[in-house]
C-alpha cells in the first residue's frame, strides 16, 4: 500500500524544473516589456496602481522625511540663532556709532555757533575746550585747555554761542582756572536791553542763577528781560548777553527788590568756550570779592 502511494507521487511531481520555469518567465517578461515599449498598453494600468500605491509611497519615506524635516528645522534655529546674536551686536554697535555721530554733530553746531559769535563780535577770541567742570555752591569754575602757553591771562571774560560764561581767575601754564558768573564772588556791570538801565549782578553760588542786588521796588524791570554787560569796567566788551530776568519779588518790607536772573549761556551744554583777547592790556582784574567791591 505504501509504494503504490509514493509511485503515484512520482507521477504527479513530474514537470518542468525551476530552471526551465525560471528562464519561461524571464523571457514572458522582455516579451511584455517589448510589447509595451511599442504598444504602451500598460501605461493605464500603472497608472491606477500609482494611485493605490502612493500611500504606500509615502509611508514608507516618512521616516526619512522626517528626519530631514527635523535635522533641517534645528539647522534653522541653530543658524537663526547666531543671525539674531550677529544682528544684535551690530545694532548696539550701530548704536554707539549713532551716538558719537550725534555727540560729534552737536559739537559742530557749537563750533558753528562759537565761529558765528567770533565773527560777530569786534573784539578777537580764542576758541578752547573744557576740560573740567566744577559746580557746587562754594565754587562754580570750569577748567580749559589753554594758559600760559597761550599767553592767557587772569581777568580775561570768557563767552560761548549763547552769552558770557565767567571769567578766568587763575593761569597755569597749559590750564585756566574760569570762575563762572554764578560763583558768590562774581559780579558783574549790566545794561537792561529794554530801557538801558544799569546795574551789576551777583552770583547765587547755586541753582546757578546770578541776582541784580540793591534795585527799589519800584524799578523799571519785568520778566524776560535780557541783561547785556554794559562796558563801563573795560574788562567784559560792551553788549554780551549776561542773563535774562527769571522773578521779581516786591515785598514792602524791604527796600530792594529781589530779582531772580537766568544765565542764558547754558554752560553745563557746552564742551568749548571762547576766551576774549584784551584790546587793552589788562592788568591783574581777577575775580574780585563782593565786599572789596563794596569798600
Amino acid at each position: 500500500m505504501i509504494k503504490s502511494h509514493q509511485h503515484s507521487s512520482k507521477l504527479f511531481n513530474k514537470g518542468p524544473s525551476l530552471l526551465s520555469k525560471l528562464l519561461l518567465l524571464i523571457f514572458i517578461s522582455i516579451v511584455l516589456m517589448g510589447v509595451d515599449f511599442r504598444f504602451h498598453y500598460l501605461k493605464n494600468i500603472r497608472q491606477a496602481t500609482n494611485v493605490f500605491t502612493k500611500p504606500f509611497h509615502s509611508l514608507l519615506n516618512l521616516p526619512s522625511d522626517l528626519y530631514h524635516f527635523t535635522t533641517s528645522y534645528f539647522s534653522n534655529q541653530s543658524r537663526l540663532i547666531h543671525e539674531n546674536e550677529a544682528l544684535k551686536l551690530n545694532i548696539d554697535g550701530l548704536k554707539a556709532d549713532l551716538q558719537r555721530l550725534d555727540f560729534i554733530d552737536q559739537e559742530n553746531d557749537q563750533l558753528k555757533n562759537l565761529l558765528d559769535v567770533k565773527n560777530a563780535y569786534k573784539f578777537k577770541t580764542e576758541a578752547v575746550s573744557i576740560i573740567y567742570s566744577r559746580f557746587d555752591p562754594f565754587s562754580q569754575k570750569i577748567i580749559i585747555d589753554g594758559g600760559q602757553n597761550k599767553d592767557f591771562q587772569a581777568g580775561q571774560p570768557v563767552i560761548n554761542a549763547l552769552g558770557l560764561v565767567g571769567q578766568i581767575s587763575s593761569v597755569f601754564p597749559e590750564t585756566s582756572e574760569v570762575t563762572l558768573i554764578v560763583d558768590k564772588k562774581m559780579s558783574v556791570p549790566i545794561q537792561i536791553q529794554r530801557n538801558g538801565l544799569r546795574a551789576i549782578t551777583n552770583g547765587n553760588g547755586q541753582n546757578e542763577t546770578i541776582s541784580l542786588p540793591y534795585l527799589p521796588n519800584s524799578v523799571d524791570i519785568i520778566k524776560g528781560d535780557i541783561l547785556k554787560t554794559s562796558g563801563i569796567d573795560t574788562i567784559y566788551p560792551e553788549g554780551i548777553i549776561v542773563a535774562e530776568v527769571l522773578e521779581i519779588i516786591n515785598d514792602p518790607k524791604l527796600p530792594f527788590a529781589k530779582i531772580i536772573c537766568k544765565p542764558m549761556s547754558e554752560i553745563r551744554n557746552h564742551s568749548h568756550v571762547l576766551v576774549v583777547k584784551p584790546i587793552n592790556k589788562i592788568a591783574n582784574h581777577a575775580v574780585t570779592p563782593k565786599n572789596d567791591q563794596k569798600k
